[in-house]
C-alpha cells in the first residue's frame, strides 16, 4: 500500500489513531477574513435601507 503522507499511525489507549508528522493549524491569519466580513454585513445593512427607502 503506497502512502502519500507523512501520517502514522499510534496507539492511543485501545484504538489506533492517524497523527501527522507535522502538526497543521487553521486560521492562522484572521486580519483580512475579519475586514471582509465587517465590510460585507456593513454592505448587507445598506442594501436593506435601501430596499426599505424604495418600498415604502
Amino acid at each position: 500500500m503506497k502512502q502519500d503522507s507523512d501520517d502514522h499511525r499510534e496507539m492511543a489507549g485501545d484504538e489506533v489513531v492517524v497523527k501527522a508528522n507535522i502538526e497543521e493549524r487553521q486560521a492562522v491569519e484572521v486580519k483580512p477574513m475579519r475586514y471582509v466580513l465587517g465590510i460585507g454585513i456593513a454592505l448587507v445593512i445598506v442594501g436593506f435601507a435601501v430596499s426599505y427607502l424604495v418600498v415604502s
